[in-house]
């Protein structure tokens, strides 16, 4: 189960739209070189492995502006390139987008000035031609997230949003989203299985089910039990946790 992470780090209320800044990515970033390990960050394996639109050779002690990645293996070993088949093997736990890159040799780590998408626990493993960690490199170098898109829809997830107002996207699996402070909105699309929310506001927060679609709040079906409210149509669902009994409205979603 994967944990994905946002933050408003200008900390203006603004939030992050989670689908919106991925899709930018793919529009927009450009690898300016191939990127670095860690260990010496200039070896070929590591704990981690990073790069960003700079066309430094070399990762310097001073952050940069640029956008950048931090891939990391988590606890369970490390990267490793092999020069006999080019390919990249080893664990893969961790996602961060941000800006900024820099290097610490005294702890063989790289760090963002900024981390605004904080993806962990992906739990990917393989080695050989093809296996998931090569893929998921080399297509996020490639400027797309179409493979780590495609990893998030495979499993279950938990995302919490930042302080700020937030679009947060659920994926294909049961997710647990958590939008934080800030009038957020929680987007469904079609596919999301049975999905809990567990701070909705029903004075600020809002659902968008339109990919559902029905045609109004009334085609939906809304339940209360224990304390929490039901909104489902068809196969999807969405618990809303600590809602009271009536209180959730058309003022709360898009239909």
């Amino acid at each position: 189960m994967a944990t994905i992470t946002l933050s408003d780090v200008n900390n203006d209320g603004v939030g992050v739209d989670l689908a919106s800044y991925l899709a930018d990515f793919d529009a927009n970033f450009t690898r300016g070189s191939y990127g670095f390990f860690s260990e010496t960050a200039a070896d070929f394996g590591g704990d981690q492995y990073a790069f960003s639109e700079s066309s430094a050779s070399t990762v310097s002690g001073t952050p940069s502006t640029s956008d950048s990645v931090v891939i990391g293996s988590g606890s369970a070993g490390d990267f490793s390139y092999s020069l006999t088949s080019h390919t990249l093997n080893g664990t893969l736990d961790s996602v961060s987008f941000g800006e900024g890159l820099s290097y610490a040799s005294s702890t063989d780590s790289f760090t963002q000035s900024v981390t605004d998408v904080a993806i962990t626990g992906l739990g990917l493993s393989g080695s050989g031609t093809g296996n998931a960690v090569h893929t998921l490199i080399y297509d996020l170098m490639g400027g797309s997230t179409s493979v780590l898109l495609n990893t998030l829809n495979a499993q279950n997830n938990t995302i919490i949003g930042s302080s700020g107002a937030d679009t947060i996207n659920s994926f294909n699996g049961n997710d647990t989203l958590t939008g934080g402070a800030g009038s957020d909105l929680f987007v469904f699309d079609g596919t999301d299985g049975a999905d809990t929310i567990t701070d909705f506001d029903v004075d600020e927060d809002g659902l968008d089910v339109t990919a559902w679609a029905s045609s109004s709040f009334d085609d939906l079906f809304v339940s209360y039990s224990g304390g929490n409210a039901v909104v489902s149509y068809g196969a999807n669902s969405i618990t809303l946790l600590n809602v009271a009994e009536n209180t959730l409205s058309d003022y709360n979603v898009l239909a």
